[in-house]
């Protein structure tokens, strides 16, 4: 969703609604989920996964310690330990619990280790935010209408600010990236809407309720679909055009200039106006 400055009618005050600081963010961030952009904090994941994989090895090399003891142990119920869980689960009853504390202890450091792995898994998968929400996002943090700088705490600068665009946290993570095609859709995206709707075609948009501010949202669908379009009446004039120059020019030196010259231009329209790896790129003009 791309958001510009047209204001609601219908639209009320709705910053008096929450309380100036997190629930105002929070608030905006409902009404506009691109705004869902958090710290990974991957120092302090991956510190500590390194503390619960320490604790682990030692537990481990603990248990097989207290395993080998118990196995060469010349008191009958502890030989059977390694062998037989249900006398393991009964040395609680006589005393010696030592096997099964580590076990029990095992067993609750390796979910904890297991679940910040899936977690870290997960989080490190979070794309980075997308240039033009992080900067919805600090001139939202500096309106004076609303947040005007309001967070106090070291959280503050977590954005980064509209006089430091970049001074923002590098492990920035969006939640709800926005949607990304090829290079070129995206750049329709982001200048294309704002004046689609100072032209007055934002009846051809789909729009979104108004935020705090009274800045409407217009969806990026139909601006894709149009670029949809684009691409494939492109695709199809591309070879047509080609058969249809070469046809008419006669010259041979003519005819090798302008099939290189084509060959340049797919790879180029390959590059803007598709997703194509390089490797792709390159197998269709070698074809």
């Amino acid at each position: 969703m791309t958001a510009v400055g047209t204001v609601s009618r219908s639209s009320s005050n709705t910053s008096s609604e929450k309380a100036q600081g997190y629930p105002m963010l929070a608030a905006q961030i409902e009404q506009r989920p691109e705004m869902a952009i958090f710290r990974r904090f991957g120092g302090l994941n991956a510190e500590n996964l390194l503390y619960l994989q320490a604790e682990l090895v030692l537990l481990e090399e603990e248990l097989q310690k207290q395993q080998m003891e118990d196995s060469n142990s010349n008191i009958e119920p502890k030989t059977k330990y390694a062998r037989n869980w249900y006398h393991l689960r009964s040395s609680q009853n006589n005393g010696d619990s030592r096997q099964l504390d580590l076990v029990h202890t095992i067993r609750e450091t390796l979910w904890q280790y297991n679940q910040a792995l899936i977690q870290q898994s997960r989080v490190l998968s979070y794309p980075e935010p997308d240039r033009y929400d992080l900067k919805y996002m600090q001139r939202f943090l500096h309106s004076k209408h609303h947040m005007d700088l309001c967070l106090l705490g070291p959280d503050a600068t977590i954005w980064g600010s509209l006089s430091e665009p970049h001074a923002h946290s590098p492990d920035l993570a969006s939640l709800r990236p926005r949607k990304k095609e090829d290079p070129f859709s995206n750049w329709v995206v982001d200048n294309a809407i704002t004046k689609l709707v100072r032209c007055g075609c934002a009846c051809f948009l789909k729009s979104s309720r108004a935020d705090m501010r009274g800045i409407i949202g217009y969806e990026d669908e139909k601006v894709m679909q149009i670029t949809y379009w684009m691409t494939s009446v492109i695709a199809s004039l591309l070879p047509i055009g080609s058969i249809v120059i070469l046809y008419k020019v006669q010259s041979m030196a003519a005819r090798l200039g302008i099939i290189a010259a084509f060959n340049v231009l797919v790879s180029l329209c390959l590059s803007v106006f598709t997703n194509a790896k390089r490797a792709e790129v390159f197998a269709v003009t070698a074809a």
